[in-house]
């Protein structure tokens, strides 16, 4: 019975019995499970054994580690260049020869040119989809679509056109519409990376728009309105020239920057860039040394800010709070809060609540009071204000301008902006805070804009 690739049998004589047994003619097995060779380890290349340098025929070492220059006309390997002996390609003193093609295209499956060098359509390759009728993939795209699917939604079309391979986008966008289909193929204007183009259904490439799909009509942001098409009239003939992003298949040089080639074959003069190999800290952003040889000690960036010390937060932390690094409030100086200022007026410490001194507001311990923002009177608020509205304290949301509501403004309505400092939640969209005015009727929120956060959300 053959043995083969038995673990066992590693380091046996060959046999025919022993086929392939792992160390066959050798001495000793590595712990990869191919015999160690002329004494190499398996695991650091180390020991040449009896096997000599092919350069200059010692022992201790391989020919790609040999200190001694190579003899001028060694060897009988000619170059992939010119096809001469004596040197190596990176040594060839002619021109780089421009390689045979030997095979297809690999972007349109066309032999006689360079991938490089296509401007055909790309072929599509759907033969790992299903193979289903018109009929079937459209019931599969409309369940999809019913299950709000987007990842099915893409799949079921893919397996419709592997049934009608000529279907474009428009006509898609247009059968969703007869049927009612709550699914929209919308075409934007989007910036793309210099490596990728937009590419449609049948494979034609370099397509001025990009194809989202979508659930609904209206664009999910504010800032996408400026991409989006007007109505469903502009929207159909943009789609006659849409496509996908997808990678052109092409190199990029990083010497000139142009699409088409590599750095190697570019054709202009190499650009010296500033400090290639600049080594950086990132512990104390000095240069000349990394991390691990740096003679600040290593700063801890998850410490608690207040005393330094890892293992908790700042909010948990036992110690004082410390002042070291508070900026004052009044004078605007490091080292100390606002309530212990210097430079604070004689009447800083006077609490705004009982008119005492000593304490602040937040500390006083009488009764909080209250104050009519409608009559300045003390003892109520402003929905419990017995005396008429005051109109004129009452700011508008659309126009910030006092004396009337937003629902009485004469200025056009103002559309929401997204905030400069709006955070980006983990679905990659803005929180856009915007205000809403209360009615007319009672309450706070008459007096003032209500602040809340509304995240403008995808699927």
């Amino acid at each position: 019975m053959s043995q083969w690739s038995h673990g066992d049998d590693f380091g046996a004589p060959v046999s025919e019995e022993n086929w392939g047994g792992g160390g066959a003619s050798f001495a000793a097995a590595d712990d990869t499970g191919f015999a160690a060779t002329n004494g190499d380890n398996g695991e650091n290349h180390e020991g040449n054994g009896d096997r000599a340098c092919f350069n200059c025929g010692q022992t201790c070492h391989i020919k790609a580690e040999c200190p001694e220059p190579r003899p001028e006309g060694s060897g009988d390997r000619a170059c992939f260049n010119c096809g001469q002996t004596g040197h190596m390609k990176s040594e060839c003193p002619e021109p780089r020869a421009e390689r045979v093609l030997d095979g297809p295209c690999r972007t349109c499956g066309e032999e006689g040119h360079r991938s490089n060098e296509c401007t055909g359509a790309k072929k599509i390759d759907r033969s790992h989809l299903p193979d289903m009728s018109i009929e079937e993939a459209w019931d599969a795209i409309v369940k999809a679509v019913a299950e709000e699917d987007l990842f099915d939604v893409k799949e079921a079309i893919q397996v419709y056109l592997k049934s009608s391979p000529e279907t474009t986008y428009a006509e898609l966008e247009k059968a969703f519409r007869a049927q009612s289909l709550n699914l929209y193929l919308i075409a934007v204007t989007r910036e793309l990376p210099p490596t990728f183009t937009n590419m449609d259904l049948q494979g034609n490439m370099e397509k001025k728009y990009t194809v989202t799909y979508r659930f609904q009509w209206a664009p999910p942001r504010p800032r996408d309105r400026e991409t989006w098409p007007k109505d469903a009239d502009e929207n159909m003939e943009r789609l006659a020239d849409a496509g996908e992003a997808t990678d052109r298949g092409k190199s990029k040089c990083k010497n000139c920057d142009e699409i088409g080639h590599i750095a190697k074959a570019c054709p202009q003069e190499k650009v010296e860039k500033e400090n290639p190999n600049l080594i950086k800290c990132f512990n104390c952003d000095g240069e000349g040394h990394r991390v691990r040889d740096c003679p600040i000690p290593r700063v801890d960036k998850f410490a608690c800010k207040n005393c330094g010390q890892g293992g908790h937060k700042a909010s948990e932390c036992t110690e004082p709070r410390s002042a070291e690094n508070v900026e004052c409030r009044k004078c605007n100086e490091m080292g100390h809060f606002s309530r212990d200022c210097p430079s604070a007026p004689a009447d800083a410490g006077i609490c705004r609540n009982c008119g005492g001194e000593g304490h602040m507001a937040k500390d006083c311990t009488e009764p909080r009071q209250f104050k009519c923002r409608n009559c300045d009177e003390y003892g109520h608020v402003s929905k419990e204000c017995p005396k008429p509205r005051d109109i004129t304290r009452v700011k508008c949301n659309n126009c910030d301008q006092m004396g009337h509501y937003k629902s009485r403004c004469p200025n056009p309505p103002k559309e929401a902006e997204i905030a400069p400092d709006a955070d980006f939640g983990g679905d990659g969209f803005a929180t856009e805070t915007v205000t809403e005015e209360k009615a007319e009727g009672s309450g706070e929120a008459a007096w003032g804009a209500a602040s809340f956060t509304v995240t403008a959300g995808g699927w």
